[in-house]
């Protein structure tokens, strides 16, 4: 009969299946198979609570690993089909974490796939732990030159650098309006939070300082849409925000941005992205408001071994009466990632070149001029995989090169965190 009810459920007689195994369960209620079936002829007849009901029985009766893998399929395609796609989602990650070969594990991340594609809700949590030698953006030197007199002064407190821990963490999360052949329309919300604790060497320098004081804090609301260009191989979107950012616990700036982006393919294995946004602050706590303008550029590509390259150059201006937020600023950047790994970890390299110019600076009869580059290289670990997330380590080395010593700085540091592997 158990025979039977699996075949039938397969063939599509959901009805038969589900009075098949409804029988077994009379006869054995904890028969786990007949759960099993019981719930997937459930899902296909639209009882979603049976479903549901039979696959919970069925996780509860699992004790084997295949066993606890079917059973955390039946859960998530139960909750996918009543509309919980977010629950689906996490018992997904859990099959993936329990699954008993690497082919039942890329099952399950399709799987995964799929329930997300159809999910309005997306949320991303971001957390990180990242020791550095400059956490306040202070200067490298001990003096500088200041207002054009031919003497330097000494750097005190927190105008050097100080050394110690960042800790970040961070949500961000999409509702879609709507998802047609043609038009998404999404809701968009998201949170950031950093702060700091300083290293013994840094108290020396800065007594008074706490990591607190460079604490910042960033909240948004916004709304997204894009649209699929006539042939199919491009997109048109926008998007348009409000949001709010605190400095060391005190309100710093409110801002509105506006922004459009052109995303269209090229060739077989490539994407250009282009954009452009507007950005205006309204600050608070003595701060001078500003208007920045902002275009990128930016192409990716896969290569013929899997890596991936990708090349992107910006430009920023913001106008401001004030001489610290009146500025041009340029950068170029390039990333390559590495499709296998080299020993335990996924490498992915980046390198990035700016410069940034004041023309008027209450420091310098002739303005101020900065030049940086940074270089980081990132090792994520697969086998240390845990419910689809997997650590990442991130070296960072970056330095600024000013003609006023007090914005010449370097900061070398570590970033540990954690990222989705699929």
């Amino acid at each position: 009969m158990r025979e039977l009810a699996g075949q039938a459920v397969f063939a599509g007689q959901a009805g038969l299946a589900y009075d098949l195994s409804g029988a077994l369960i009379e006869r054995d209620e904890t028969d786990l198979n007949a759960h099993l079936i019981r719930s997937r002829a459930a899902r296909d007849l639209g009882r979603d609570d049976d479903a549901l009901i039979h696959a919970r029985r069925a996780w509860a009766l699992a004790e084997e690993s295949d066993a606890r893998y079917a059973s955390a399929l039946a859960m998530a395609q139960a909750l996918s089909s009543s509309g919980r796609r977010t629950a689906a989602q996490l018992w997904l990650r859990r099959a993936i974490h329990i699954a008993p070969t690497e082919a039942q594990k890329a099952q399950a991340a399709r799987d995964f796939t799929y329930v997300r594609r159809r999910n309005p809700w997306a949320t991303a949590l971001r957390f990180s732990v990242s020791p550095s030698s400059n956490i306040n953006n202070g200067s490298r030197n001990e003096t500088s030159e200041l207002f054009g007199l031919p003497f330097e002064f000494a750097l005190e407190g927190e105008a050097r650098a100080l050394s110690g821990v960042e800790i970040s963490t961070g949500l961000s999360t999409r509702y879609r309006l709507t998802n047609s052949e043609r038009k998404r329309t999404n809701l968009l919300f998201g949170l950031t939070h950093r702060t700091f604790v300083l290293s013994d060497d840094a108290k020396d320098i800065a007594p008074d300082a706490d990591g607190a004081d460079f604490a910042t804090s960033s909240v948004f609301v916004g709304l997204q849409e894009d649209y699929v260009l006539p042939g199919g191989a491009s997109r048109l979107g926008w998007d348009a925000r409000l949001g709010r950012t605190w400095y060391g616990g005190d309100p710093l700036l409110n801002y509105t941005r506006l922004g459009a982006t052109y995303r269209r393919t090229a060739g077989k294995n490539g994407l250009i992205n282009v954009s452009l946004n507007r950005e205006e602050q309204f600050g608070e706590n003595g701060r001078d408001d500003a208007v920045i303008w902002s275009a990128g550029f930016g192409y990716g590509m896969a290569l013929a071994n899997g890596n991936q390259l990708s090349l992107s150059t910006s430009f920023s201006e913001s106008e401001s009466d004030a001489d610290y937020l009146d500025y041009t600023q340029r950068a170029i950047s390039v990333n390559y990632g590495m499709a296998k790994p080299v020993g335990p970890a996924l490498l992915d390299f980046g390198l990035t070149f700016s410069d940034k110019s004041h023309e008027r600076s209450g420091l310098s009869p002739d303005g101020r001029d900065e030049r940086g580059v940074k270089a980081t290289v990132t090792a994520a670990l697969p086998d240390m995989d845990f419910y689809g997330f997997i650590p990442t380590i991130t070296f960072n080395a970056e330095r600024t090169e000013a003609n006023i010593g007090l914005y010449e700085t370097e900061n070398y540091g570590i970033q540990l965190g954690i990222r989705s592997a699929f």
